[in-house]
């Protein structure tokens, strides 16, 4: 294809995952109550906390991100048959052997690490957070920013789940050694506690712990799974 039908296929692919996620979103919206009931979930055991907004705008916007985010969930695997339908045609068979797998997975590790975000690493980040209120310094937080707090957090964890499929891809693809990573691996876990502190929405040490902690076992389960495959290419 010449660069002229690259670009056009390009958009039509756009515009379809965009056509997809918009829909998505409508649909979500007139479920965006019921969302952010499941979304708050995590402050129910601090009956003491009140959600508020300060804005007149702000409780709009947080229905809004609400079905934004549902619509993102919805609409991509959308996306990704889209992504896959762009660049297939260009890969040989070998990569399409590797990458195609790897993308599966990866969306199962993001959705896994949401998960995580939301039912361990979000509820211990609150206890710990809200344990330093008194008498005198209660909490009232606002809906918008409790709203990106938690956002925040299964994206970090949802993106940082991912880690392994990188290091299973780039032995597959031959582009490093399980030899190297075993080596590196003091390197590794430096990488794997400062990308946890950088990513985690929350300041406190235990809600980055509690990320980084199942990120080192996923890196040794990857450097696992990359040896077999490792082993299994180097047999004649």
């Amino acid at each position: 294809m010449d660069p002229l039908s690259h670009l056009e296929e390009l958009r039509r692919r756009c515009l379809i995952s965009l056509t997809a996620f918009l829909i998505a979103v409508v649909g979500s919206y007139f479920f965006s109550s019921t969302l952010l009931n499941f979304l708050t979930l995590p402050l129910a055991p601090f009956q003491e906390v009140q959600l508020i907004f300060q804005k007149p705008y702000e409780a709009f916007l947080t229905h809004l991100k609400a079905a934004m985010l549902s619509g993102a969930l919805l609409s991509s695997p959308v996306l990704f048959t889209q992504v896959w339908l762009f660049v297939a045609p260009g890969l040989y068979e070998k990569e399409k052997r590797v990458i195609f797998p790897l993308v599966l997975i990866s969306v199962a590790l993001f959705l896994m690490g949401a998960c995580f975000a939301y039912a361990i690493v979000t509820p211990w980040g609150l206890r710990f957070l809200l344990s330093f209120q008194t008498e005198k310094i209660q909490p009232f937080l606002g809906i918008g920013p409790y709203f990106s707090f938690l956002t925040g957090m299964i994206l970090a964890c949802g993106i940082l789940f991912d880690f392994p499929v990188f290091i299973v891809g780039l032995v597959k693809l031959g582009v490093v050694k399980t030899s190297t990573l075993a080596a590196a691996r003091k390197v590794v876990i430096v990488f794997i506690f400062i990308s946890a502190a950088v990513m985690t929405p929350s300041p406190d040490p235990f809600s980055q712990l509690l990320l980084a902690v199942p990120l080192l076992l996923l890196f040794e389960v990857s450097l696992a799974v990359a040896r077999a495959f490792e082993s299994k290419d180097t047999k004649p």
